[in-house]
């Protein structure tokens, strides 16, 4: 191969020309200088020199992204703390970038401008949960599949599942993340899967065979917190557990290197590293990433490995941001570059070319703003400097001051306001001519609850939020105690902790009244509690937590009245308490406010149906599923409406049209299961249940049904494990255990196995309307077992109960 010649850059060469000519012997003022010999330079390289006979067009395409993995972690970029072997080789093999930048501090807002080539303003993706990445935009894995590539995506977090729209264009997307339902939260930084997972099915797909060239994205979690490194590296970095998680996460990429090495197919491949941002560790104040947009979460390391010579160890100092990755791939790949992408080609600057002019890239946290209602925070960086754009801006000098611990805009108002100026018109330049703002996410109302509950969503469902309304915001880093204990009670919910959760809410509230977010959590808190006492059967406490769960609600809203999370909060409590109309004017106004709210739309025909108002639950259903862009649960309602009113043909059809909408969940083929049971077609239904359950793992009515029908169908060892795996799924179906335990008795393979699934089910809820059968099936069970007094008072207590009504 080619080796890169030495390249004199012309901006040195005009520097040494001028100072030649400012020295020569003589020179006097007026006098004619001495012409100054041209100096000689071999030719800056073309990308046809590089490549030699190298097909590009046929390259392979491996993007690796690390998530909250800092650049200062790395050796290559100045780290003398952490050991990085496996990701300083590829910096010494390829093209290291100094001077990257992240969009946004998010993980799925980052990923979308990685794929996307394009700002957060334009692509409307702002934050990790509640966005999905709008379709009519276009992603490097479909420009690489238009292309004959084969694509794979192998995701280690759920914000990069493909529920949020990132998986487009990928032939294989390995994401099947599974929420526990019976967990009344999700901390989605704690859903993942472990990089060495990730790796091996990423791995494993390359060992398919194929003829075409490929393009596999790996994204790893590991560095993102909660940081718990394994050993040795725990015991490496003692006190210092995000150090050992970057440690620990650069073996992967070894063992990922290795596979790729081991199969042939590395010096075949463009092999692009970056993170999607990464960590305050407390610098700032900032002990996570998403509030500030300081370096610490910014600033990340990008590493482009050629699969030829001559760019060995080489070095760009420019700015560059996520958004150029997309562009310089698919040049690189010999493709076309969508006309709306808004990052560069880096390709000139690879090569040592100088940019026509100084590169200067952008970068937005909205989080204060969405959640708070405080200033949004912008920036702009170039080769040197920073400006951010809140309250009180902010001016740093990045090569003497790389921590950003000296904000020098009072000594350089002229270069602030230049950049200021320069940041708003860029700002503007940015946004889609449609004002853009993301898609809508396919959530089941389970899923939407557990994020809800730790405040995902409410700046998503935030209503009456103008950036643009000239009003003065609070600038966050006022405010940065306030954000620490919310983060702090989200933290607490995740671990399933909601009084700690509680202390830290009302700390915040202590400090800032009008954080809105708060009084939403802190509703969601109180409504989970009356839940838990409606289940536990004391209404009174129920309906007294749900009043003050209200009152949390209309304090959220009498500071924010389009608040829509609280909304939902204040229409759901008022439908828990039995106020069904006043649910329904909340539910009405979160529609006219948010058409795409589906749940909302949901919700209302329920109440309708509980009203025994059927034609007014589908008339609602019916407008919500005429828009185009209905997700696939109102097409499911649609459904379930027309099932109740004895439609069932029609209903199917709509649940297959919610299948046809999205075909990752579980409920549409449960009901189409069952359409299928009624009409006598038991091999469909059994296909449908099985979908039902691979799409949504723990639906324990599919399991219940699908165990009833293999029973049916003379499968009895798949009869009893399947409804086995129901009662596993559901710890509270009581149901489950009786039928299990008659199942045991008939087959008279195990009676104190039965005996023991009938006492837990009515352990579990002894006066439940499933009472009666579980007394009679353990009566016949100790009848069975020659224990007759005791089968009798089974009967007793079977009876009594029965009575009851």
């Amino acid at each position: 191969m080619r080796s890169l010649p030495t390249v004199v850059g012309s901006r040195l060469l005009a520097l040494s020309l001028a100072v030649l000519a400012g020295c020569a012997p003589g020179d006097q003022p007026g006098d004619t200088p001495e012409p100054v010999p041209e100096v000689e330079r071999e030719p800056l390289p073309t990308w046809e020199d590089l490549a030699g006979d190298i097909e590009t067009n046929r390259l392979n395409v491996v993007l690796v992204t690390i998530d909250t993995l800092r650049a200062d972690r790395l050796s290559s970029y100045g780290s003398e703390e952490v050991s990085t072997p496996n990701m300083d080789r590829l910096a010494r093999e390829g093209v290291r970038f100094s001077n990257a930048a992240t969009a946004v501090p998010f993980t799925l807002p980052a990923h979308s401008s990685i794929m996307t080539g394009t700002y957060p303003p334009f692509h409307g993706v702002r934050e990790n949960v509640g966005y999905s990445l709008d379709e009519s935009l276009p992603t490097l894995a479909e420009e690489l599949s238009a292309g004959g590539w084969a694509t794979a995506g192998f995701v280690s977090a759920f914000v990069l599942d493909s529920r949020w729209g990132i998986g487009r264009g990928f032939d294989h997307y390995r994401d099947d993340f599974q929420l526990d339902p019976n967990k009344p939260s999700v901390n989605v930084g704690q859903v993942q899967h472990e990089g060495p997972d990730t790796i091996e099915h990423a791995l494993a797909w390359l060992d398919e065979p194929r003829d075409v060239p490929f393009f596999l994205w790996v994204h790893l979690f590991e560095p993102h917190d909660p940081y718990t490194p394994p050993e040795p590296y725990r015991s490496q970095y003692p006190d210092r557990p995000y150090d050992a998680e970057v440690a620990y996460t650069d073996s992967l990429i070894g063992v990922l290197r290795e596979g790729l090495e081991s199969r042939g197919v590395l010096d075949d491949s463009v092999f692009v590293l970056t993170s999607d941002h990464g960590e305050g560790l407390g610098q700032h104040g900032e002990g996570f990433h998403g509030y500030f947009i300081y370096d610490s979460t910014v600033h990340v390391p990008l590493i482009l490995r050629m699969p030829f010579g001559g760019l060995e160890g080489r070095v760009v100092d420019e700015a560059v941001s996520h958004v150029d990755l997309l562009p310089t791939v698919l040049s690189i790949a010999g493709r076309d570059v969508p006309a709306d992408v808004q990052g560069i080609d880096l390709l000139p600057l690879i090569l040592g070319r100088e940019p026509a002019a100084a590169r200067e890239v952008y970068t937005e946290s909205y989080y204060s703003l969405y959640h708070y209602n405080w200033a949004p925070l912008r920036s702009i960086r170039t080769e040197s400097e920073k400006f951010i754009e809140t309250t009180n801006p902010e001016l740093y000098l990045l090569r003497e001051d790389a921590d950003e611990a000296s904000n020098v805009l009072l000594q350089n108002r002229d270069l602030a306001r230049t950049l200021r100026d320069r940041l708003l018109a860029y700002s503007r330049d940015l946004r889609s001519s449609g004002d853009r703002f993301g898609g809508r996410p396919d959530l089941d109302t389970e899923t939407l609850a557990q994020l809800r509950a730790l405040g995902y969503l409410a700046g998503r469902a935030t209503g009456g939020v103008d950036e643009d309304d000239g009003v003065e915001r609070t600038d966050p880093k006022e405010r940065i105690a306030v954000h620490r204990a919310i983060m702090e009670a989200q933290s607490f919910i995740g671990r399933g902790d909601e009084e700690g959760a509680e202390e830290y809410l009302r700390a915040a509230l202590a400090l800032d009244a009008s954080i809105v977010d708060a009084n939403q959590m802190l509703g969601g808190i109180v409504g989970r509690r009356a839940d838990e006492a409606a289940r536990r059967g004391d209404e009174a406490a129920s309906a007294e937590l749900n009043r003050q769960a209200l009152e949390l609600y209309q304090r959220a809203l009498a500071l924010n009245p389009e608040h829509q999370a609280s909304l939902l909060g204040l229409a759901t409590s008022y439908w828990r308490l039995g106020r069904l109309e006043e649910a329904l004017v909340g539910f009405h106004r979160l529609v006219e406010l948010a058409p795409y709210e589906s749940n909302a739309a949901i919700a209302m025909s329920d109440i309708y149906a509980e009203l025994d108002r059927l034609p007014d639950a589908l008339r609602v259903v019916e407008a919500a599923a005429a828009d185009e862009l209905a997700p696939a649960w109102i097409h499911n309602q649609h459904g379930e409406l027309l099932a109740l009113l004895g439609r069932s043909r029609e209903s199917a059809d709509h649940f297959e049209k919610a299948i046809a909408k999205n075909p990752e969940i579980g409920q549409p083929y449960f009901n189409l299961a069952l359409t299928h049971e009624q009409a006598g077609r038991p091999e469909e239904a059994m296909a449908a249940y099985e979908q039902a359950i691979r799409h949504a793992p723990y639906h324990f009515r599919a399991q219940f049904n699908l165990g009833h029908l293999y029973g049916r169908l003379g499968r009895p060892e798949d009869h009893l494990e399947m409804w086995r795996t129901a009662i596993r799924s559901n710890p509270e179906f009581v149901l489950g255990y009786f039928h299990l335990a008659k199942l045991h008795m008939d087959r008279g393979d195990d009676l104190g196995r039965a005996e023991l699934l009938a006492r837990e089910g009515l352990r579990r809820d002894p006066e439940g309307a499933s009472g009666p059968f579980g007394y009679f099936v353990l009566a016949d069970i100790l009848n069975r077992q020659g224990r007759l007094g005791e089968a009798r008072e089974a009967v007793e207590s079977g009876r009594r109960l029965q009575a009851r009504g």
